[in-house]
C-alpha cells in the first residue's frame, strides 16, 4: 500500500485546521451579566488625548482620542468593506441600537441597512416610534478595531446578536498613498447626514457572553 497520498491527505487536514484555529478570535473571559440595551451610551472625557498611531500596508494613520465610549445594544445590521484608504482601517460599520429599538415587538415597524459608509432605516406609518427616537437611539459605527483579536471576533458578530463595545472615539489624520486623508467622528447621537456617524477606536468587545480583546 502507497502512504505517501494518505500522508499528504492528514497532513494538508492538519494545516487547514491549524489555519482555521488561527482565523478564529480567542476569547479573553466571559460574561453572564445580562447586556442591559435600555441605556444610552456612556461618553466620558478622555484620560489622556495621547495620540494612536497605526502602520497599515497602504497607509499611517494618527488617531487623536476625543472621548471615551461605551455602547450596549443590538446589531442592527453589518457591513464590511474591502477598498480604499478607510477600509483599510475600519473594514467593519455596525449599526446598533438600543432603547426601544432593541425590543423585538418593535422590529416589526423599523428596518435597516448599510451601504457606501451610510445607514438607513425605514418605518411603517403605524410605528410607535419616530422619526426622532430612532435618530436618537441608533447609530452607524465605524469600527477601528483595536487588536487582531479583536478584528476576528468582529467578523462573527451576526445580526440581532446583543454586544458592548468599549473604546474612544476619534478623530483621524493619515497619509494614503501619497496623499491626506482625514476622518472626524460624531460626538452627538441626535446629529443626522454626513460626519454624524461615531469614529470608534474599540479596546473591547463583548458579544453575547463572550469577551474580546
Amino acid at each position: 500500500m502507497n502512504r505517501k497520498p494518505f500522508l499528504s491527505l492528514i497532513l494538508t487536514v492538519l494545516i487547514l485546521c491549524f489555519l482555521s484555529a488561527c482565523s478564529r478570535p480567542q476569547k479573553s473571559g466571559m460574561d453572564f451579566d445580562e447586556i442591559d440595551t435600555s441605556r444610552d451610551p456612556i461618553q466620558r472625557s478622555v484620560a489622556s488625548n495621547d495620540p494612536i498611531l497605526i502602520e497599515k500596508k497602504e497607509g499611517h494613520y494618527t488617531l487623536t482620542p476625543v472621548a471615551e465610549y461605551q455602547l450596549a445594544g443590538v446589531v442592527v445590521s453589518k457591513e464590511t468593506y474591502s477598498y480604499g484608504w478607510n477600509a483599510e482601517i475600519s473594514p467593519i460599520d455596525l449599526a446598533i441600537a438600543w432603547g426601544k429599538l432593541a425590543e423585538p415587538e418593535y422590529e416589526k415597524y423599523v428596518s435597516f441597512s448599510q451601504r457606501n459608509r451610510w445607514y438607513f432605516y425605514e418605518y411603517k406609518p403605524e410605528s410607535p416610534l419616530d422619526h426622532s427616537y430612532i435618530i436618537s437611539y441608533s447609530s452607524n459605527n465605524h469600527i477601528i478595531p483595536a487588536t487582531e483579536n479583536i478584528s476576528l471576533a468582529l467578523k462573527a458578530i451576526a445580526k440581532k446578536e446583543k454586544v458592548i463595545l468599549e473604546g474612544i472615539l476619534v478623530n483621524l489624520k493619515g497619509t494614503y498613498k501619497g496623499g491626506t486623508v482625514y476622518w472626524n467622528t460624531s460626538l452627538t447621537r441626535k446629529d443626522t447626514g454626513d460626519a454624524s456617524c461615531e469614529l470608534f477606536y474599540v479596546t473591547k468587545l463583548r458579544i453575547g457572553s463572550d469577551v474580546y480583546e
